[in-house]
């Protein structure tokens, strides 16, 4: 709770992945990668309550151990690869019921946001009085990197400026009103919550699994069992 404006977080993980199967229950540095995104949730300050939305008996077992037992399960026509995440929001909100002042829209394949990035994000949505918050990162190079190829193959220089950012779908605030109005977060009042890469990190290939094993043995060797990535020593 947010002075007294109430916060409901919701997990979307659905059982089906093509790119990386059965990613949010695979060991990522000895826990199962959805297990990083629900300590996170837990640490937090503000969330009053937190919904898993799967259909992946797995996902309800790790969640059921982290003592969040999913309330219900996501019917089919919403567990596709073309399910949208606002009609899983849409769903859990009707399964819950009550009044919500935020919804926090909190993605498993972001396992590096911290508790503080969550609570920052529904702090500015708060603070601001903006419709909705997204979470952002740096892109990858700074702008002098990019660059356009035409038709024919030449390479002119430019593409991104100085100011550009990456959504990096690690934390999404928004008003369930807007939200259900509008479905999207993304809308012509939306602020960005800045975060830097590491903590920004997605993962949705086992490239992006390997690097995000990584990225954990240097960002919390306290709480990662890392087997298979060598820490420099």
């Amino acid at each position: 709770m947010i002075g007294d404006r109430r916060v409901l977080a919701i997990v979307p993980a659905r059982g089906g992945s093509r790119r990386l199967p059965g990613k949010n229950t695979r060991l990522l540095a000895g826990r199962p990668m959805v297990a990083w995104t629900l300590e996170a949730a837990r640490d937090s300050d503000l969330i009053d309550h937190l919904v898993v939305s799967t259909d992946d008996p797995s996902v309800v077992a790790t969640a059921t151990a982290m003592g969040w037992p999913p309330p219900f399960v996501r019917p089919d026509h919403l567990s596709g690869d073309e399910a949208s995440v606002i009609d899983a929001i849409e769903h859990a909100l009707g399964e819950v019921g009550g009044r919500w002042d935020y919804v926090v829209l909190l993605q498993p394949t972001s396992p590096l946001r911290t508790a503080a990035d969550i609570d920052g994000a529904i702090r500015l949505c708060d603070e601001t009085g903006a419709p909705a918050v997204i979470g952002v990162s740096p892109v990858a190079k700074p702008a002098s990197f990019y660059g356009r190829v035409d038709d024919e193959g030449r390479y002119a220089p430019g593409g991104v400026d100085q100011r550009a950012v990456l959504v990096n779908g690690a934390v999404y605030v928004g008003r369930p009103d807007i939200l259900m109005r509008d479905r999207t977060f993304q809308t012509w009042d939306t602020r960005a919550f800045h975060m830097p890469v590491e903590r920004g990190w997605d993962v949705d290939t086992p490239m992006e699994f390997a690097v995000c094993e990584a990225y954990l043995s240097l960002l919390r060797p306290e709480k990662a069992d890392i087997r298979s990535v060598t820490t420099p020593s």
